[in-house]
């Protein structure tokens, strides 16, 4: 009597076609996310996330200081405003007595949480109105920017962070989450 061979009635099964096939399928995601990953940025905005935790105290020290000042600090960015167009940004600042502060030094940064090369430097000329500060702003991409706002006059500083939704289409690269849906629809 002959014996059946073992090894090729195991490849014959369904079944151990089936659990070599989810093993494929885990594989070849797994692959596609670590890609995707890769070639991602990894959402630090600081490389230096540990030294300026180190200064948190005196960061606390600062908004407290400021808010015992009394100084009205009012940063305007048009809701509307759109990626790759530029809009005038208003900063209004005004003391606790409603008098404007003027000679001050503005500096916006406006960045991106998600992508640290895409930051904004920019510095607000007083305009003809005392107190108020413009300059025209032009964003790359849409989404979610933070504005943080530096404002100093002689020895006080003001600090004002603000998150804003920009609208609008990005003439750079995929976002992670477009470069996953093709990666998966290809």
């Amino acid at each position: 009597m002959q014996t059946p061979n073992k090894k090729n009635k195991a490849f014959r099964s369904p079944y151990v076609w089936s659990v070599l096939a989810l093993f494929a399928i885990v594989f070849t995601v797994n692959y596609g996310f670590i890609t995707v990953a890769l070639d991602t940025s990894p959402g630090l905005v600081t490389e230096k996330y540990y030294k300026y935790g180190l200064q948190q105290n005196k960061i606390d020290k600062q908004y407290r200081t400021q808010k015992e000042r009394g100084w009205n600090v009012d940063l305007q960015i048009d809701n509307t405003i759109q990626a790759n167009q530029p809009s005038i940004i208003t900063l209004v600042v005004t003391d606790k007595y409603a008098q404007p502060v003027s000679h001050g030094h503005a500096e916006l940064r406006a960045y991106r949480p998600s992508d640290a090369k895409a930051d904004v430097l920019l510095n607000l000329k007083e305009a003809n109105k005392e107190g108020v500060y413009q300059a025209e702003l032009t964003l790359p991409t849409p989404g979610i920017w933070d504005m943080n706002l530096l404002f100093a006059k002689d020895e006080d500083k003001h600090m004002l962070n603000q998150r804003v939704i920009i609208q609008g289409k990005s003439n750079d690269e995929l976002s992670t989450l477009e470069k996953i849906v093709n990666f998966i629809t290809q």
